[in-house]
């Protein structure tokens, strides 16, 4: 689908888009006296109108294959757990003002027999506040929840990053075997015709080309196998890069990755995105100590007051009436202090255990990562030492074996039970290598995820 809607395209842009505008030109000029007709060309904008939007269909615009880099960009624009963490960052940031909330205030009205038997009214506001401490503890635990949503996006990204490579390594690894399991049906093919022919002219008995058919099946069924594996692995991609359908790796052969440079110790380990995440984390919960005890602090409560005094009353010794129109005004200020704090404490305690949560999980990770670091860089050396075998030793020996064996069957210095044995040792080779290659660069994969480096 992929191939067909590129060359679909392709044809339409460079083929027949330029003709129909060719046509719909020379129809449109004027032939002597003759008045140009403008319907003519009608049809033609129709038709550049469909084609338009076959151009812009999703077969037209299907991508092609894909490296891994490219694989890597396209999941972390598309991936929905790359964005739902971003998403969470945006909310976080969102309610950075929420840290110096102030509360609400309070607007009372009263009206009544307030002072005196006449009616009165009585408007007052009050508004209660916390001490500056309390707002600033408030402020660092807001960005220390921006600066957890932060390391946890960097932390999904580096675990999608790690799922891509190892999915499209798997791919890789499925398309190069599959070209060695054809060349080597190719030979059992050949072999089976070989032996077919010997048998009717009477060389051979039944057992040969019997043999030679159930390798050739048995092949077959090989290459129906991995060419599964191959699917089941462009289907993963497909999710991981949330695709409208199956993605095609660019590469067809199976390449060592670059390990990245070992670490002359573990400090590099407390750097790494699991690591900064957990380091965060920490952080937080210690933020979350200081506004629970901020909130232990006495609060300031404020309050203006403006109301009516209708009546008379006796003002520096003379006789005063007041009426509706005369208004009277006060303020009030108080601390509200919290007595019985046994709540307060509790709520502190329960703060200060989430701390030690955090920091006995942190510290198991430095452990845990501490201990994997060095399992990977004994495989990898083990790893490395075996595709050199291969490399400089087994394939090219693997190489000779088949030619050899071929030419001697053929020369009939060999039977048909000392080829297929040849063969199949040659192709044991060749599929150990393989193996062994994709083995390495998932090490290789799963150390630049520990180690926080970026291997493409």
């Amino acid at each position: 689908m992929v191939i067909g809607g590129l060359v679909t395209a392709t044809l339409l842009t460079l083929l027949v888009l330029p003709v129909l505008y060719a046509l719909s030109e020379r129809k449109a000029k004027p032939k002597g006296e003759e008045k140009p007709q403008p319907s003519a060309a009608v049809p033609v904008s129709v038709v550049l109108l469909v084609l338009g939007g076959l151009l812009s269909s999703p077969a037209a615009r299907a991508q092609g294959p894909l490296t891994a880099t490219q694989a890597v960009g396209q999941a972390m624009q598309a991936n929905g757990t790359v964005q739902a963490a971003q998403r969470s960052l945006e909310a976080q940031q969102a309610l950075r003002r929420t840290a110096f909330d102030v509360g609400r205030t309070t607007l009372l009205g009263n009206y009544g027999q307030v002072n005196s038997p006449l009616a009165d009214n009585v408007l007052s506001i009050g508004q209660s506040l916390a001490l500056p401490g309390y707002y600033k503890a408030q402020a660092g635990l807001s960005q220390a929840q921006i600066a957890t949503r932060e390391q946890q996006l960097r932390q999904v990204q580096a675990e999608l990053r790690r799922q891509v490579r190892l999915t499209y390594e798997q791919a890789v690894y499925a398309r190069h075997r599959l070209r060695t399991l054809r060349g080597q049906d190719s030979i059992y093919a050949e072999f089976l015709r070989a032996a077919q022919l010997r048998f009717k002219t009477g060389e051979v008995n039944r057992l040969e080309p019997a043999n030679a058919l159930i390798q050739h099946g048995e092949t077959q069924n090989l290459l129906a196998q991995v060419q599964a594996d191959l699917v089941v692995a462009q289907r993963q991609l497909q999710a991981l890069l949330q695709a409208p359908q199956p993605v095609a790796v660019a590469d067809s052969t199976l390449q060592r990755l670059a390990a990245p440079a070992a670490p002359t110790d573990t400090a590099q380990l407390a750097t790494t995105p699991q690591a900064l995440a957990l380091r965060q984390q920490l952080a937080e919960r210690r933020a979350e100590t200081r506004v629970e005890r901020a909130q232990g602090l006495p609060q300031v409560n404020v309050g203006y007051t403006n109301q009516t005094l209708r009546g008379t009353y006796e003002v520096d010794g003379r006789s005063q009436t007041y009426g509706t129109g005369d208004r009277f005004q006060s303020v009030q200020a108080g601390v509200a202090i919290p007595l019985l704090r046994g709540a307060q404490k509790a709520r502190v305690q329960a703060a200060q255990l989430q701390e030690q949560v955090a920091t006995a999980q942190y510290q198991r990770y430095q452990a845990e990562a501490a201990a994997r670091l060095d399992e990977l860089r004994v495989r990898l050396q083990e790893q490395q030492r075996r595709v050199q075998f291969y490399e400089q030793t087994g394939l090219p020996q693997a190489a000779t074996i088949v030619r050899l064996s071929q030419l001697s069957y053929k020369a009939g210095e060999t039977t048909y039970s000392e080829l297929l044995l040849n063969l199949e040792r040659a192709l044991s080779v060749r599929t150990a290598y393989l193996d062994a290659v994709l083995a390495h660069n998932q090490t290789v994969i799963d150390l630049d995820y520990l180690l926080g480096t970026a291997v493409q």
